[in-house]
């Protein structure tokens, strides 16, 4: 890094890229398994329009599979709340990174400050 900044403070700022870069991990995750849930409700809503009677295929690997309408339904649901439930757990992982970056940054910031007073 930059000559002048103590090592110490240089493993500060490298430890703010790597928060950063989890953060947007983090953050991408989370769109998956938000888009996985937005494809969940459309094939419900889908799911709805037909009756009871109408086949329904399950796609597994290179098969499709006939199911009921009750099993396919049922088997989404169950999908969708796996998929809440790591949203949820990303939600709470996004929120300690970012309290870890905020801190992060708040120490780095004061003692560069008291670097460049000691400089001047």
């Amino acid at each position: 890094m930059s000559e002048g900044i103590p090592p110490g403070l240089q493993a500060q700022m490298a430890r703010l890229q790597q928060l950063q870069e989890e953060l947007q991990r983090v953050l991408l995750r989370k769109e998956q398994w938000r888009i996985l849930i937005l494809e969940i409700d459309r094939a419900l809503k889908e799911l709805e329009k037909v009756s009871e009677d109408t086949p329904v295929y399950k796609i597994s690997g290179p098969l499709m599979i006939k199911w009921s309408k009750e099993e396919a339904v049922k088997e989404l649901k169950e999908r969708r709340e796996d998929a809440e439930l790591h949203v949820k757990t990303l939600d709470r992982q996004e929120s300690l990174i970012r309290k870890q970056i905020e801190d992060l940054r708040k120490r780095i910031s004061s003692q560069l400050t008291s670097l460049k007073q000691g400089s001047a």
